[in-house]
């Protein structure tokens, strides 16, 4: 059976992909930065739900730790954690807009760093970088 992990699952596309997949017997580990979440997560019956705050260079690396110990292997890696600032751009910190990058760009890149590694090894692997339709588009109070 093929095997997801999927970052930021606590609300939205992580957890509705989350929820398709494990309907169609995907084995799923989705995560969540808030253990309320990871709660939520196995309420929902995720029995591999774990707690990762990208931010984190260890709970990424347990998290994998622990996916290959239970599978022997990680078949996709999902990067969808992330968040946004909504306000004008002169009203956003810039401390705010630092942690908003340690999430969406330096989590992201550390989770593909440790990921890698691990799919060399396997000889396979797919990684999917999510990221947000603003990246394209400008709406109002989206500076």
């Amino acid at each position: 059976m093929p095997n997801i992990v999927i970052t930021g699952c606590s609300t939205g596309i992580g957890l509705e992909t989350a929820k398709y997949l494990k309907d169609r017997f995907v084995t799923v580990y989705p995560t969540a930065r808030d253990p309320r979440d990871v709660a939520m997560l196995h309420a929902l019956g995720f029995e591999h739900a774990m707690q990762l705050d990208v931010t984190r260079p260890e709970q990424i690396a347990a998290v994998i730790a622990a996916a290959v110990e239970k599978e022997g292997k990680i078949d996709v890696w999902f990067n969808n954690a992330g968040y946004g600032q909504p306000g004008a751009v002169e009203d956003i910190r810039t401390d705010v807009l630092r942690a908003q990058f340690e999430t969406n760009l330096f989590g992201l890149h550390e989770c593909t760093r440790q990921i890698i590694p691990v799919m060399r090894a396997q000889g396979y692997g797919k990684i999917i970088q999510h990221s947000s339709v603003l990246g394209l588009v400008s709406l109002s109070g989206r500076g």
